[in-house]
């Protein structure tokens, strides 16, 4: 439309095109070099940002296998821990439950604006027979706005419940097996040393569990600095709207489909820049957090299966 309405004037009407674009000439030139530099940094922090989402995301799923084959391999053969009693493979039934549920919470978190993690019932579906009603009922506790730091944040509730199945699984409930001479004593105190070594394993193992979370977290909270993406759209459209009139001015009709094709195109680098920068929602550009929670879901009760819970 720009570039119609720069032929009309320019060739049609009373005005010397050629006259005003040689005088244009210097002031239209140098600013291709700062908007293209906005533009490569603009790109390549959002692309920066994706790739982070991903990783972060992709670590998530990495740990809750790591996790899952820990916790059933280690607790297993634990099971004969005088402090653990004879339900150990419902303890470890609930530590592998709260594992497929921490990509759900993840994901919900990460999109609270959508209508389907606003629904109850939608999430209630996706979590499924992984949890009791009482125990869905906690993770979906919708958050209240102004409840500041007092907000119920799911991640954080389903972190808390892996860590005390954690110590439960690689303690018990810390009551004596009953035998009090030095062979008891000897054999309480390596079973103490087991579980401690597995337990450390398993908190590290959520700790990174949380480090991922929080990657995606700030990714989600903090997008570049609003006075940059409007300096580079003020930038960048003057330079279009004054390289549109060279270009007309210049080269007659002839010149139009060209110049609709580049202006296309870096409008297009930025359309994808605010494209790629959270990619969290439910886009086609953006990542597949649903499929990345039934990848965990499945190798969680794969994991189950060969270890022969």
């Amino acid at each position: 439309l720009w570039d119609i309405c720069w032929a009309c004037l320019l060739f049609e009407g009373d005005v010397d095109g050629p006259g005003v674009i040689s005088s244009l000439d210097g002031l239209i030139s140098p600013l291709l070099t700062p908007v293209s530099f906005l533009l490569v940094f603009r790109l390549g922090r959002a692309a920066v940002r994706f790739w982070d989402s991903r990783a972060a995301f992709g670590k998530l799923v990495e740990i809750c296998r790591d996790i899952a084959s820990t916790a059933a391999v280690a607790c297993k053969h634990n099971k004969h821990n005088n402090n653990i009693n004879s339900n150990w493979g419902l303890l470890h039934d609930d530590f592998a439950r709260w594992v497929c549920v921490f990509p759900i919470a993840t994901k919900n978190f990460l999109r609270p604006d959508l209508s389907c993690a606003k629904d109850g019932t939608t999430r209630r579906g996706e979590i499924g027979p992984l949890l009791s009603e009482e125990d869905a009922r906690e993770v979906l506790t919708p958050v209240k706005n102004g409840g500041g730091s007092m907000e119920f944040i799911a991640p954080i509730h389903v972190l808390d419940r892996l860590r005390e199945c954690a110590y439960v699984l690689s303690f018990g409930d810390g009551s004596a097996g009953g035998a009090s001479d030095r062979v008891s004593e000897t054999v309480q105190l390596l079973q103490t040393q087991k579980g401690t070594a597995i337990y450390r394993q398993l908190s590290g193992q959520i700790d990174t569990l949380n480090g991922a979370w929080g990657a995606m977290e700030r990714i989600a909270a903090t997008p570049l600095p609003f006075v940059y993406v409007v300096h580079l759209r003020t930038f960048l459209l003057l330079y279009l709207f004054l390289w549109n009139l060279q270009g007309v001015g210049s080269n007659g009709w002839k010149s139009i489909p060209a110049l609709l094709a580049a202006s296309w195109a870096l409008l297009g680098i930025e359309a994808a820049a605010v494209e790629c920068e959270r990619p969290y929602q439910l886009h086609a550009n953006h990542l597949s957090l649903g499929k990345m929670c039934v990848v965990v879901a499945k190798n969680v009760a794969q994991t189950m299966k060969t270890v022969g819970y």
